[in-house]
């Protein structure tokens, strides 16, 4: 419906146009719309011609604008096919007509038209309908008068139409599509190889191969559709040729375009001219006469013909033809390649010569077709070489470059173009319009299109013996030659390789060569360097010897320094045939190995790899360029030139010196690592010819001062490591003989004689460096050689477990039997080691032995077992030389010794190993070494920890360690040590083996023995040693003590640790005090320079001190870890004691760093097992009442712990607590509270600097206020103590009692500092109000605990007494004991918290207590008004007071069976009188006062602040309190009434000259309690046991006075006054009492008894009040103020209303 649509939109806009003009065909277009809504299908459009010939009419108007229209609804009629055949004759002649017509888009509408009807089901099928639609697209081409738009169009339609008739011509004759058939335009890759490698997968594509086969036969005859195929193209031919186009009849055709439509066509239709015979006559007779008509020219040409794009169309058919059809045009092929070479030659135009040497590259680089080429001409002796003339014509193109004419200028254009091409930008002719060459044609282009013929031709012979490869018919370079399947003479393919490289070897070589010794280019040296190595490789595989070795000799000419940088250094360079100079060469002057001489040495590398098995006696050359290479490497003098990353190949981040040189020493390293995969007879040569390299590099060197090796300056570090130095000198053929021997490994038996017996002359070199150099390869020769497999094998079968049955059962016996045999392979290894050492002549000599040695040890320890002898032996003669420069290397040796050879090592020679390591620990050369031959040992105890089992042990030896007890003296327990082991045969078959356990070795006995040495060096006089020995022997206690029995473990603790301590204490206390001074180091200005000695370390009790640290850690883990066990030995409780005594004076008496050490021990020690419940209870008690003794000691004024200790003993005393609280009974409980409180009374000691008031808060107290919030009980079982914990912090606040001490200091300090103790106005010190409050408050509190409760009160009285009578003795401390504000201040707010979270009951036992303490706390406003400790007691107050009032409410009320010690007790009026006794003193003391102050102390918002929290307290007061007191004695209630009248009467009180001068912030808090005195007054006596009725009884009398006051006040004011208005505040004031008199009611009875005269008794009502006042009522009548009048008037009417005198009142 969408077609029908649009047709009728178009019928409509036809309609339109034509409405005017053209009558006739606007009817018909309306008719055709009438007739299209009519058909219901769209499918019958073309049933009928009706609506096309409207179009049709459209266009026969002549008319431009119906034109259009019209072809365009033509053009899309017919796309839709909805024309029928009949009409399209008429519409051909209609296009053709309109083709004549002049405007172009009448002419592109044309074109359309004629595209689409090819594209429809009205492609033209006879010769004259054909001829005709193609005939308008020729004409429309070549008329010259048409634009631009309608050329380019045609053409386009043309290659369109010549491509849908030759795709009919296909399908039509059933032939295959080429649907990879190459593109004209062929994209280059960015290498040579590249475009090789691209055509070959090409070619694999459309499966060229079996296409460029003959065809077998051809048809004659064709379908109409071909016939008109062949009619197009033989017209086409016509008039490349120049002639006309008869079938066509077009007058003039561009021979170019006819030319490019046949290139196209025979480019893409391949197998028409290959099955169809007339095409292939076409092809043969007329296609190439014209080519080679083209083609045979001498001179210049003219005309079109002579065009630079016409000759570059003939090029290209020319190779399309013999690409594509040589199979079955092989004379005109031969005709057509010979014509090609000679045109080179010619004297012909230099674009025209590009243009051939474009096309021979082109064969050169497509492998199939040179292959085809070689073999249809080249191999037939009936045929021209062509193959062989056009390498020779590439060749003459490049070797053009000797002559004198060419300039540097051309080489370096032909690098910048190889260089363009690397990057991928495409390079090629291209021409405009008008035929001038874009890029100018030079001879630089000529040169890089032969370099590139030829390198095609290079790597298409290395892709097809690769291809032969694979294939089978040629072996790999790597195999050997008796396993070869083919050879060269017997296989196609591979004769073809030998054919090719045969011919043409010479002429590339001479070539290539001439070329990259004249480039500098780096793209261009690459690609040939490539060639170099693909040709190589090919003639390897080839067995092509000599051209292999010419091609090889030349590669290593390019490989180093170019000629003139030797003559420069006077240096003879290896030449090709290998022949040396007589002297080495030094490089006295820069050289510089360019890009060229890199890459050259990796092409070598990379055919040396690939041909190792074949290169022969050419090994000489190669091994003789690398010895040149690695002095190069290794010269002082020698660089490189900084190389891009241009080919991504050959890519890499870092272009320097040093990433240049290693990536040629890497390569060179792994040509030797691949000698592993070489055949013996190779691997043979390569030794041969590196002995031979080696011996000449030697000639002239005859001392380490002279000529040195290798061109290195002798000023070099002799060493043996495992890498050489960068300065050591490095001998190429040595250090390439032993990598070979490396990597030889499985077969060195054949080469280790030759090897060694070269090493060993190089040995006796008189050069020092030879020497070194020679060590060095011995080293390395032997660790590889004890790694091979025959080691490795007789390492297995001496550990076999039969042989060690045999040996445990020899020694079980007392037996010793020789197990060792020195003419093992092994011992012939190690020989040269002990010779080297033992017959040295020199130091260099003896160190390099061990060196070696420890290398074996660290590398082939495990494998080694008739060598330990002498090694140990060895050893221990070094450990007793004094010569420093050989202990480190044997120690080192000892080292992986213990450490990684103890599961391995003979047992007989583990006793050896013991001894050795004792000998180093006790030597005195170096402590160091002492310091890790004890870290050894306690590796060694754990080697022998984990032999330890519980099952069967191991029959006891008789034989006991004794080796080191005569010289050290260690062996003083052993012999008495009875460790639990008995004789008993044990069947061999029942000792099993662990991973980690051998079951030859009687671990036990070894382990103590370890053990007795290690405790030995424990009292060393060398710091380092005893502390290390210290350390290690706790720490394999702490380990191991599980593993141990009970003997053993006792032998450990009462022989080892508890002598050990009461050794270190004696000489710790016993040791000098006096400084030392450092070691000497030398003189200046004649007095001596000693090293600096810390100050921590300077005299020996400091040192001492440090070990006592370690013994105390030692303790620590020990216990930590064994104490389940400890405590189930005898005695071990008396241990248990001294342990903690030890600990207790530790923190009392010594050091800081000592005191610190025993904290940590006893925290650990008793947290860790009393948190898990396994420390019984008197064990417990013993380490708390260490805690509590250390707590008290502190506090002492003459205590010398410093504030940090004294904090950490603190936080873990209550860590202790929180994490072993079941082990916490309520005594043990409060003797910790006890400690905490002793502890912030007196946080300063002698070890403090003096406090003053400006200091912060002391740090102990700090920790207090960390500590107070844990200590909360933490179980039901402890939730008696809960009023114990909150009275210690009510405690802290007793202190405060009197702030006396505050007064005098600036009132702006926000912060007062510091409450001392003080006498009291009735002449009592502190203590003894303390002891008197507090004692009076513990025996209502706890009643019947009234003894524990004194007790308590003494120790912390007595503690205070003690501290003070110290501070008065002693005339040099002047420390004073005091609790500071702060503190006080965060210890209300701990206070707040925690009560809110103890139990009710517990509350209310300590509710007076808390009350009393915050209200004493709240009472510091009055003297310091600005500190923030009164607003958080008030905050907690009030909050503590909303909490807990209604529960003693409750708990007052009379209950059946209560018992409560708050409603019973003596608490209650306690608790009431400090409730009245706070708010007295707060409230009347302190709220609403006049404080004098600086607008810089407070600000306005802290006033309101304040202000605020005033109101709040009197909120409590009136709201909560007074309505809850019910309970509460009278006298109590009638306190709490006057203080509220006390504040309220501030303002009337005052007379009028002070009364102005009143803040406002007292004048408001004044009228604020005058109406809280109205509130509290306003009653019902409905409930006379009700607290409000209870006030108010009270509260009303006291109301009436203070308003009588206010009212006669204010008349004797106003008349004083007389005509002078009273203040403000007191109009206010009166006015308020005014309006809360009329609203105040009263209820009946006599509350106001003995207070009413007796006429107003009578009287009965709720206004009995202004009753009472009407007299000072009456006074007022008079004043002058009119709103006074006016109320007075409001009580008046209310006073005559209640006695009736008023009806409405």
């Amino acid at each position: 419906m969408a077609l029908m649509a649009v047709l009728e939109a178009d019928l409509r806009a036809l309609s339109m146009e034509a409405r005017r003009k053209y009558p006739a065909v606007k009817e018909a277009a309306e008719h055709a719309i009438l007739k299209l809504r009519s058909i219901p299908d769209p499918t019958l459009l073309a049933q009928s011609d009706d609506i096309v010939r409207i179009f049709i009419m459209a266009c026969e108007c002549k008319n431009v604008k119906l034109s259009i229209t019209g072809l365009a609804c033509l053009q899309k009629w017919i796309a839709h096919g909805a024309v029928p055949l009949s009409a399209l004759p008429e519409i051909l002649a209609t296009l053709k007509e309109h083709a004549d017509i002049s405007d172009e888009t009448v002419q592109l509408k044309t074109l359309q038209a004629i595209l689409t009807i090819f594209q429809s089901q009205l492609h033209p099928e006879d010769e004259d309908n054909m001829a005709i639609a193609l005939g308008i697209c020729f004409r429309l081409l070549e008329n010259n008068k048409n634009p631009d738009s309608v050329h380019s169009t045609a053409a386009a339609t043309v290659r369109q139409a010549v491509a849908l008739i030759f795709d009919r011509v296909v399908a039509a004759e059933g032939l295959p599509i080429n649907s990879a058939a190459p593109s004209r335009r062929t994209s280059r890759s960015n290498s040579v190889s590249g475009d090789v490698s691209r055509s070959i997968i090409a070619a694999k594509t459309v499966e060229l191969a079996k296409e460029l086969e003959p065809s077998v036969a051809t048809k004659e005859q064709m379908t109409q559709a071909a016939r008109l195929g062949l009619r197009l193209f033989e017209d086409l031919t016509a008039v490349a040729t120049g002639g006309p186009a008869s079938w066509l009849r077009v007058p003039l055709l561009q021979r170019t375009f006819s030319l490019d439509m046949i290139e196209y066509v025979l480019s893409n239709y391949v197998s028409i001219f290959r099955k169809l015979g007339p095409y292939q006559l076409v092809l043969r007779h007329q296609v190439c006469s014209l080519l080679m008509t083209s083609l045979r020219t001498t001179g210049e040409l003219e005309g079109e013909v002579g065009e630079p794009s016409f000759r570059r169309l003939v090029l290209r058919c020319v190779a399309n033809v013999l690409r594509l059809y040589s199979s079955i045009l092989v004379t005109e092929c031969e005709v057509f390649l010979n014509m090609l070479l000679k045109s080179v030659n010619l004297e012909l135009p230099l674009w025209h010569r590009i243009m051939v040497l474009e096309v021979l590259r082109g064969f050169c680089v497509e492998a199939r077709i040179l292959r085809l080429l070689f073999q249809t001409f080249d191999m037939r002796p009936e045929n021209t070489n062509v193959v062989a003339g056009m390498v020779r014509v590439l060749a003459n193109v490049v070797t053009n470059v000797q002559v004198p004419d060419a300039s540097e200028e051309s080489l370096a254009a032909v690098a910048g173009m190889f260089n363009s091409k690397a990057k991928g930008l495409e390079w090629s002719m291209d021409y405009d319009a008008s035929g001038v060459t874009v890029v100018v044609a030079s001879e630089a282009h000529a040169i890089s299109l032969a370099v590139e013929g030829l390198l095609g031709v290079v790597f298409t012979v290395a892709t097809l013996t690769d291809e032969a490869i694979d294939a089978g018919e040629l072996n790999s370079p790597r195999c050997e030659t008796n396993q070869a399947r083919a050879g060269p003479e017997t296989s196609n393919l591979a004769l073809l390789c030998v054919s090719i490289v045969n011919s043409v070897w010479k002429i590339l070589l001479e070539a290539l060569s001439l070329i990259l010794s004249r480039s500098q280019g780096e793209a261009i040296v690459l690609e040939i360097l490539k060639g170099y190595q693909a040709f190589t490789q090919a003639c390897g595989v080839l067995r092509a010897i000599e051209p292999l070795n010419a091609f090889l000799a030349s590669l290593c000419k390019f490989a180093l320094v170019p000629q003139n940088d030797l003559e420069k250094s006077s240096v003879a360079l290896v030449s090709p045939s290998g022949k040396r100079p007589d002297v080495t060469p030094e490089f006295k002057d820069v050289v510089v190995l360019t890009p060229k001489n890199v890459q050259a040495l990796r092409t070598i590398f990379n055919i040396a790899h690939r041909l190792d098995s074949v290169l022969g006696s050419s090994w000489t050359l190669v091994l003789e360029t690398l010895a040149l290479l690695d002095r190069v490497i290794h010269s002082p003098h020698a660089t490189t030139q900084e190389v891009s990353a241009v080919v991504p190949r050959f890519s890499r981040d870092l272009s320097t010196q040093s990433s240049d040189f290693n990536i040629l020493s890497t390569l060179d390293s792994q040509l030797f690592e691949s000698s592993a995969f070489m055949s013996t007879s190779a691997v043979s040569s390569l030794l041969t010819a590196l002995r031979q390299v080696s011996n000449e590099s030697l000639i002239g060197v005859t001392s380490g001062f002279g000529q040195t090796v290798s061109g290195v300056t002798p000023n070099v570090a002799s060493s043996v490591g495992g890498t050489i130095q960068p300065t050591m000198p490095k001998m190429f053929a040595v250090e390439r003989m032993v990598a070979t021997l490396v990597n030889n490994l499985h077969r060195a038996e054949l080469f280790w004689d030759q090897i060694v017996a070269h090493l060993l002359e190089l040995a006796e070199h008189e050069s020092s460096q030879v020497r070194s150099v020679s060590l060095d390869a011995l080293d390395r020769a032997i660790c590889a050689v004890l790694g091979c497999e025959r080691i490795k094998k007789q390492a297995s079968d001496l550990h076999d477990p039969s042989i060690e049955e045999a040996e445990i059962n020899t020694v079980a016996k007392g037996e010793r039997r020789q197990v060792f045999n020195s003419d093992t392979f092994e011992c012939k290894v190690i020989l040269p080691i002990r010779t080297l050492y033992s017959f040295g002549q020199n130091t260099e000599a003896r160190s390099g032995a061990l060196k070696i040695l420890l290398h074996v040890l660290e590398r082939h320890g495990e494998k080694l077992y008739h060598s330990w002898p002498d090694i140990l032996e060895l050893l221990r003669s070094v450990a007793n030389t004094s010569e420093k420069d050989f202990v480190p290397l044997g120690f080192q040796c000892v080292c992986v010794i213990m450490n990684d050879s103890l599961m391995s090592i003979p047992s007989h020679a583990l006793d050896t190993c013991i001894e050795v390591a004792g000998a180093f620990g006790a030597q005195r050369t170096d402590v160091n070494i002492s310091l890790t031959a004890i870290g050894l040992l306690w590796t060694t105890s754990d080697f022998f920890a984990r032999g330890l089992s519980e099952g069967k042990n191991i029959a006891e030896v008789g034989r006991r360690f004794s080796a080191g007890a005569l010289h050290l003296k260690l062996q003083h327990h052993i012999n008495d040590l009875d460790t639990g082991l008995t004789e008993t045969d044990v069947p061999m078959e029942d000792l099993t083996a662990s991973p980690d356990k051998r079951i030859d070795v009687d671990y036990k006995r070894l382990l103590l023995a370890v053990h007795d040495v290690i405790q030995g060096f424990g009292t060393d006089e060398r710091p380092e040693v005893r502390n290390t020995a210290i350390d290690t022997l706790f720490m394999s206690i702490s380990r191991h003590g599980h593993k141990l029995s009970p003997p053993m473990l006792e032998h450990c603790l009462w022989n080892l640790v508890f002598p050990l301590i009461d050794t270190v204490r004696h000489l710790a206390s016993t040791s000098s005090a006096d400084e030392w001074q450092g070691r000497e180091l030398g003189t200046q200005g004649g007095k001596p320079v000693h090293m600096l000695v810390h100050h921590s370390r300077n005299t020996a009790q400091k040192q001492w001190d440090e070990t006592l640290v370690f013994v105390l850690n030692g303790v620590r883990r020990l216990l930590k870890h064994l104490f389940v066990l400890l405590q189930s030995l005898k005695n071990f409780r008396q241990g248990w004691d001294c342990l903690f005594d030890f600990i207790k004076k530790s923190i009392l008496n010594s050091s800081k760093e000592v005191a610190f050490a025993a904290i940590t021990t006893l925290h650990v020690v008793v947290t860790t097992h009393s948190s898990k419940g396994s420390m019984p209870r008197d064990y417990f008690e013993v380490a708390f009442s260490t805690y509590e003794g250390a707590i008290i000691g502190t506090v002492h004024t003459q205590s010398r712990v410093v504030y940090k200790a004294r904090q950490e003993l603190l936080r873990n005393a209550v860590e202790l607590y929180k994490q072993a609280y079941l082990m916490f009974e309520p005594d043990m409980y409060r003797r910790l509270l006890f400690c905490i409180n002793a502890l912030a009374r007196s946080p300063l000691n002698a070890s403090d600097k003096p406090y003053s008031s400006q200091d912060n808060m002391p740090l102990v107290q700090r920790t207090v206020l960390e500590v107070i919030p844990m200590l909360k009980p933490l179980d039901d079982h402890m939730i008696s103590v809960w009023p114990d914990f909150l009275r210690l912090m009510v405690e802290f606040l007793v202190i405060g009692d009197n702030v006396s001490a505050m007064q005098g200091k600036n009132a702006n300090n926000s912060t007062a500092k510091g409450m001392k103790g003080e006498v009291t106005e009735n002449g009592h010190g502190i203590g003894e109000v303390m002891e008197k409050r507090m004692s009076q408050t513990m025996a209502e509190q706890h009643g019947g605990s009234l003894s524990n409760t004194k007790e308590y009160f003494n120790k912390l009285l007595n503690l205070t007494e003690s501290i003070r009578s110290d501070t008065q003795a002693s005339e040099t401390t002047s420390t004073e004991y005091f609790m500071d504000l702060t503190f006080i201040e965060s210890v209300v707010t701990i206070l707040q918290t925690h009560y809110i979270m103890a139990p009710s009951p517990s509350r209310l036992q300590v509710l007076p207590d808390v009350v009393g303490g915050l209200g004493r706390c709240m009472c510091t406003r009055r003297d310091a008004p600005f500190g923030n400790l009164w607003r958080t007691a008030t905050t907690a107050f009030n909050t503590i007071l909303l909490e807990d009032i209604v529960l003693v409410s409750m708990l007052e009320r009379p209950c059946k069976g209560q018992t409560d010690k708050l409603s019973s007790g003596p608490g209650r009026p306690r608790f009431w009188k400090e409730v009245a006794d706070v708010y007295e003193a707060f409230l009347v003391g302190s709220c609403g006062r006049a404080v004098t102050v600086s607008t810089e102390s407070c600000s306005d918002d802290h006033m309101k602040v304040d202000e605020l929290l005033e109101q709040n307290v009197l909120e409590v007061l009136c709201n909560t309190v007074l309505k809850t007191c019910q309970a509460a004695p009278s006298e109590v209630i009638t306190k709490l009434v006057h203080v509220i009248d006390r504040c309220a009467s501030r303002t009337s009180m005052l007379p009028l000259g002070s009364v102005e001068l009143l803040p406002a912030h007292c004048s408001r808090f004044s009228f604020i309690c005058l109406q809280a005195l109205f509130s509290i007054s306003r009653f019902d006596s409905c409930d006379e046991a009700s607290s409000s009725f209870i006030v108010g009884k009270i509260a009303m009398p006291v109301l009436v006075a203070r308003c009588d006051f206010i009212l006669k006040q204010f008349s004797r004011d106003e008349n004083d006054q007389g005509d002078i208005s009273l203040p403000t505040i007191r109009i206010e004031e009166l006015t308020l009492v005014l309006k809360e008199l009329a609203r105040l009611t009263t209820p009946g009875g006599d509350f106001l008894e003995g207070k009413l005269s007796v006429g107003a008794k009578t009287v009965a009502g709720r206004r009995i009040h202004l009753v009472m006042l009407y007299g000072s009522l009456c006074q007022l009548v008079i004043t002058r103020e009119i709103r006074i009048r006016e109320l007075l008037l409001v009580l008046l009417r209310l006073l005559g209303s209640e006695l009736n005198f008023l009806e409405n009142a």
